[in-house]
């Protein structure tokens, strides 16, 4: 599939509710709640001015069109160890339509953002229906303003595994409670919001699609009236 396609079908963001931190541009109406909200995390950003930069294939950055930059952190595999992960090393700049590679989907969740808890069911939803296609990361983040998004290793991995361990939700419930079962995927340490920054994400759960040559392919900041599943049905018609 041409990369000139996909951006055609593919074109500006979801409306998924989340959780707001702090990067919080004008150009979006991503509806969520901001760090400083209760439990019941409603509140809307204004609409903004709706011109993105569109990119280009030999530029480093992360909206579409655009060449992803390096990730260097720590990662984890189902019920594994936490161990230095790069993203480099998911990408193959040789690729093209004519080869079969996985893509990638970064989910950015948060253990304590309500929105994130309730979606959890519906990623391990999506995970097996495209996991042949694609594969999954989701960049755990902390809101560093609100001490009840302050997760650690050990209450991520529990998110993750969905094993007991009391102080997901906004620091109110176990994490064997969340719905869905356990996931079976990588989860990645992004709890300095070092790549939610960089990846514009103002709030969770949010969703970055990526070519398997690096490419971003839709970013939901650039996508009005479709969601991470509509746009996982475009490209992946066969499997929806």
């Amino acid at each position: 599939m041409r990369v000139a396609f996909i951006l055609t079908i593919l074109m500006l963001s979801t409306s998924l509710a989340g959780c707001l931190g702090d990067d919080k541009p004008d150009y979006s109406g991503f509806e969520g709640c901001t760090e400083e909200d209760d439990v019941q995390c409603e509140t809307n950003l204004p609409e903004g001015n709706e011109t993105l930069s569109e990119g280009n294939e030999t530029n480093i950055g992360t909206w579409e069109g655009e060449r992803v930059p390096q990730v260097t952190t720590l990662a984890r595999e189902p019920s594994g160890l936490w161990v230095q992960w790069q993203l480099s090393d998911y990408i193959d700049d040789t690729w093209n339509s004519t080869t079969m590679l996985p893509w990638i989907l970064i989910e950015f969740a948060s253990t304590d953002c309500s929105h994130c808890w309730n979606y959890a069911d519906d990623m391990e939803l999506l995970h097996n229906q495209y996991r042949d296609n694609v594969t999954f990361f989701t960049f755990a983040v902390n809101f560093s303003s609100n001490d009840n998004f302050n997760a650690s290793l050990e209450e991520i991995a529990a998110f993750q595994d969905k094993t007991t361990f009391d102080g997901c939700y906004y620091n109110t419930k176990n994490c064997d409670e969340r719905p869905g079962p356990a996931h079976n995927w990588t989860y990645v340490d992004d709890r300095n919001q070092s790549e939610m920054i960089t990846f514009h994400a103002q709030g969770t759960p949010m969703f970055v699609i990526i070519q398997p040559n690096g490419i971003i392919a839709w970013h939901q900041y650039q996508n009005d009236d479709e969601s991470v599943e509509d746009a996982l049905a475009a490209l992946f018609p066969a499997e929806g």
